[in-house]
């Protein structure tokens, strides 16, 4: 029997993420799971994190006494979001007025949109290409699983 290494499965997903870009992503998601947590739940009722472009963290906030307040603020958020995902996340952030509604989504309205959305065949073979390397059956279940969520997400988003 040939003798091969094994490798924890965090550590095999880890690897995978990061050659697909995704850690980043994931950290961007967590920023902006994590708002509430950051700022406060006073603060969280009149503010919501709506998007990360290029490091730039984009806030809707009902009012303009908010942004005010929020303005003083910033840097010491910007801080405390860097230091939760242990590298540089967020350069900057930018308020914006508008109106809060309930963030983030509820799962099973993403879970529903998921379910309609399909993948072709370009995409089922760029995952197929990538778990053919895994001989472990129940760890290449995980990752097709995982990399048909992160197809579909991608889909969403456009």
């Amino acid at each position: 029997m040939k003798d091969e290494a094994l490798f924890p499965v965090r550590d095999v997903l880890d690897d995978l993420f990061h050659r697909l870009g995704m850690n980043t992503k994931i950290k961007q998601m967590n920023v902006l799971k994590s708002w509430s947590q950051v700022v406060g739940e006073t603060i969280s009722k009149h503010s919501q994190p709506t998007a990360i472009r290029k490091k730039n963290l984009f806030v809707k906030v009902d009012s303009s006494a908010w942004i005010a307040q929020l303005f003083h603020f910033k840097e010491k958020i910007i801080l405390e979001f860097n230091k939760q995902q242990g590298q540089e996340i967020i350069e900057d952030i930018y308020f914006r007025l508008g109106s809060i509604s309930s963030f983030p989504p509820k799962k099973e309205k993403i879970e529903n949109k998921l379910i309609t959305v399909k993948l072709d065949k370009k995409d089922k073979q760029w995952i197929d290409k990538i778990v053919m390397k895994t001989k472990d059956q129940n760890l290449k279940n995980l990752v097709r699983r995982i990399l048909s969520k992160h197809k579909k997400f991608e889909k969403l988003k456009k």
